[in-house]
């Protein structure tokens, strides 16, 4: 929660557990956006959804990488698996939601569409994202009709921005990897500014170039050596 003294509260339920752990990262990253904004005026501080959630993913996947670097090889399955849920969910479960419903909008200017279609559409959603990587007698079909925002005029493609907001932050965490000393001058300074600019604008600012899929790439890289080493760990149980 952000107060106008220029101060966050962050109330968090905490059990001691891995998940827990994160979450309060997550806020904590929250709390240090608010920080970097104090310094602008009431509408600087009003961030796009795409931008709002840059310094938890960041701060939420340093805890993560700290975690998974100190922990017991034979402890890191069980935190792989935790730290690759959400992921998994904003990546391909939210990008089946998205491709759902730009094939509803593409087709409802011509005739209202029965429950059944929807649930084709959802089903056919799901299979193009999970490809063999989902048992189809799994496919969730009637997920349109759990989401309340599909039934919200003004929350048309509500999960893109989870989407974006979760790649833009990792982007920024494969950037610091690149070099930890030259990122740590600017983070600050776009966080402050994450309410000033779109997107693209403040990246560039930075010397992130978002319209180009290298920085997308490097974000998907994130993930992707979590799963190699998911993978690696498995297959030495299996062999041992």
């Amino acid at each position: 929660m952000w107060l106008q003294r220029g101060e966050s509260r962050v109330l968090s339920n905490f059990n001691n557990t891995y998940q827990d752990m994160t979450t309060l990262a997550h806020e904590l990253g929250h709390a240090f956006h608010n920080r970097a904004q104090s310094k602008r005026m009431p509408l600087q501080r009003v961030d796009p959804m795409t931008l709002a959630e840059t310094a938890s993913i960041f701060c939420e996947t340093l805890i993560e990488e700290a975690a998974l670097a100190g922990t017991p090889e034979s402890d890191q399955l069980g935190l792989l698996d935790a730290s690759l849920q959400g992921p998994m969910a904003v990546v391909v479960d939210i990008y089946s939601r998205f491709l759902f419903e730009q094939e509803v909008f593409s087709r409802r200017p011509a005739r209202e569409l029965s429950a059944e279609e929807f649930c084709d559409l959802m089903s056919a959603s799901q299979r193009e994202t999970y490809a063999d990587g989902l048992d189809p007698s799994t496919y969730h079909s009637y997920m349109w009709a759990v989401k309340p925002h599909y039934y919200s005029g003004d929350l048309s493609f509500y999960n893109f921005p989870y989407t974006f907001g979760l790649l833009f932050g990792l982007g920024l965490y494969a950037c610091y990897l690149d070099g930890p000393d030259a990122f740590r001058s600017k983070y600050e300074d776009l966080l402050s500014r994450t309410g000033m600019a779109d997107p693209a604008s403040l990246a560039s600012d930075f010397g992130i170039d978002i319209r180009s899929t290298t920085f997308w790439r490097s974000s998907l890289d994130v993930i992707r050596r979590k799963i190699d080493r998911f993978v690696e760990l498995v297959d030495g149980g299996r062999a041992g």
